[in-house]
This record gives C-alpha cells, structure tokens and sequence, in this order.
C-alpha cells in the first residue's frame, strides 16, 4: 500500500479557486459574503467583549489554489486586540471563546464547506499567501501557484509522525497523548516561521495528518483519557 492510499494530499494543486465559493478567480459569491458577515456578526456579539472590527478576510487553502476537499473557510476577524481590557492573556480569552462558539455551532457550514472563525490581531497576521477583504471585496494579497516542495521529505515526515501518533494513543497514557499533540503542533509553528510559510515541509505533514484524521483521532483519545482522569469508575 503506497502513501497517497493511506493519507490525504497536504494541498490541491488547482488552476482556479473553489468554484464554490467565487465566481472566477476575483470575486467571492454575494451569497458567500453574506453568509460570512452574518456568521461574523453572530460570533462578536457571542465573544461578548469589546471588540472594533478592523476587517474581515478570508484566507487560508479556499482563498488559495491549495483547496482540497478537507479544507475549511477560514474566517478572520480583524482587530486591535491592545486595546481590550482583559485580566488575562487576551490572545488565550479569544481562542477558548473561539473552541466554545465552534462546539455550540458545529454544522455550521456554507455549501458543505465548514466555517472555522479566528480573531487574529491586527499587530500579528497570518501568514497566508491569498487574503481576501470581505468587507472591501478585494485582494489584500492575491493567491499564487502551488509552489513546489520537497514531497519526499513531507511523506517520510508524515510517516513518522503517525507512528509517534499511533504508540502515544497505544499508551492510553494522557500525559503522553498530550506530549505527542503538543510537540506535533509545535512542529507546525516552526514551519510556519520558515521562509516557505505555509508550504514548510512541518505544516504540509501536519496538514496531511489532519486531513486524514489522524489528528483528529489523537484527540479524541485526549479527550476520553481526560474524562476518565475526572471520573470514578
């Protein structure tokens, strides 16, 4: 059994962006955009803080070429997040509130496409190389050709991975499942501060594990340990 029958692609390579959702390769869909400034609207009001919306955009692989049939709309709400009162660190506030929205509205989906939110601060941008004001209708940064990567690396890589994977959750040990998830996802972020960004050899292999469920399945596992942790039997 070769590797693409046992994991899903990192990225598409396509010509055009998901027809889906735009109309060409310049335009996002007015029912897309509408759906997408409700969605946006709904959640500010759910974070319940004081928020100045700077933009909303959308990034990530369906603002790309990289789409694949796993990817998501990332949806990005602009702000300046200096400016909001918080007796904790305001970045941790946003996300659990984030975790929280998303777990309460969990089919929430536009044409069978899921819809993750983020609240990303204005002094820190993610690194993407196609972003789309929603507000402005235009590109702030406008989608590139799948470059080329080191595809023997990113398979060697994800193979590793998923034999890490596979034995932490073989443990039934929480703090080693932890252990793995956490130095998995570090992984990604180093890759992510490299010249090739998104395309790091580390986020395309955490991003052909997610895309197969391996991720995913590594924290279910999480979950139900830490639930047995709590418990009495």
């Amino acid at each position: 059994m070769n590797f693409e029958e046992l994991f899903a692609p990192p990225v598409g390579h396509h010509g055009t962006l998901n027809s889906k959702l735009w109309e060409g390769n310049e335009r996002l869909k007015s029912t897309v955009r509408g759906a997408l400034l409700r969605i946006a609207e709904d959640f500010v009001k759910f974070l319940n803080v004081p928020l100045s919306v700077e933009d909303l955009v959308i990034t990530g692989g369906n603002a790309n070429y990289s789409y694949t049939p796993q990817s998501d709309i990332d949806l990005h709400i602009i702000a300046d997040l200096s400016n909001v009162p918080c007796d904790r660190e305001v970045a941790e506030l946003m996300d659990t509130k984030r975790l929280l929205y998303k777990q309460l509205n969990r089919d929430l989906e536009i044409y069978g496409i899921p819809v993750e939110l983020y609240v990303e601060d204005r002094a820190h941008p993610a690194v993407s190389s196609g972003c789309y004001s929603i507000k402005d209708g235009v590109w702030l940064r406008k989608p590139q050709p799948v470059p080329e990567y080191d595809k023997e690396a990113v398979e060697g890589k994800t193979l590793m991975w998923d034999k890490i994977i596979k034995q932490a959750i073989m443990t039934g040990d929480l703090a080693t499942e932890r252990t793995a998830m956490k130095l998995l996802k570090d992984y990604r972020r180093l890759g992510l501060t490299t010249p090739e960004g998104e395309f790091s050899v580390p986020n395309l292999v955490y991003k052909s594990l997610r895309n197969s469920d391996r991720v995913r399945a590594l924290q279910n596992h999480i979950d139900i340990a830490h639930v047995k942790s709590l418990s009495v039997q």
